[in-house]
């Protein structure tokens, strides 16, 4: 997805959501597929490249690692003229995570949106950025969902690169744009409000060809 920073709200893990900052989405986007800009929504695919980075500082401002080994996703693209957000992200599948407890499931709650938050892009091969709105996602140990379960909802922020068409989520810093909620059990090591990390870098693939926006 050619994809010029983006950020949107939005939703591979989606259901509980949290309050966060306002924020300010850029400008409407001509949003082309295969060098297409008529109006149409295209499928798309997203995978990790790399390792997923999650991560949650608690109450004691310990840093509790939660990553996984893979992401994979499915969405739309839609393309046309005056877009914003660009893109939506339906499905996720998670896999190789761990939390205290052992072994995560997570699943994700409605759609995340991408939208796209730098200004108004040219038509060149450029990094646009833009947030991962409307996250929310539900998490639970595998084996037994009581011995740890939260709910994580927020936005990210991300950027999308042109030239490789990869979408790069780099929240990080623990900035309280992402959250957790509804905990329970955990070994005591999280708590509710505890601010999250997020970082990973995806692949972005169209069947109707690259996404680009102008």
């Amino acid at each position: 997805m050619k994809l010029k920073t983006l950020a949107a709200g939005a939703a591979a893990t989606a259901a509980v959501i949290v309050s966060s900052p306002a924020f300010a989405a850029g400008p409407p986007y001509t949003v082309s597929v295969g060098g297409s800009s008529a109006a149409a929504s295209h499928s798309v695919t997203a995978a990790s490249t790399g390792a997923v980075m999650f991560s949650i500082r608690n109450n004691a401002g310990t840093i509790i690692n939660s990553n996984c080994t893979s992401v994979s996703g499915t969405g739309t693209v839609t393309s046309g003229t005056g877009v914003n957000p660009v893109a939506s992200i339906s499905t996720t599948t998670w896999v190789g995570c761990a939390i205290p407890g052992g072994a995560k499931t997570i699943t994700q709650n409605g759609t995340w949106n991408i939208t796209g938050t730098g200004t108004n892009a040219t038509t060149g091969n450029e990094t646009i950025a833009g947030q991962v709105d409307g996250i929310d996602a539900s998490v639970h140990t595998t084996a037994n969902p009581n011995v740890c379960r939260y709910t994580v909802t927020g936005r990210a922020s991300a950027s999308f690169n042109e030239a490789t068409q990869q979408l790069v989520i780099d929240e990080t810093g623990y900035t309280g744009n992402l959250t957790i909620s509804n905990v329970v059990g955990c070994l005591g090591r999280l708590q509710n409000g505890n601010a999250a990390s997020f970082a990973t870098t995806l692949n972005v693939t169209s069947p109707d060809g690259a996404i680009n926006l102008s």
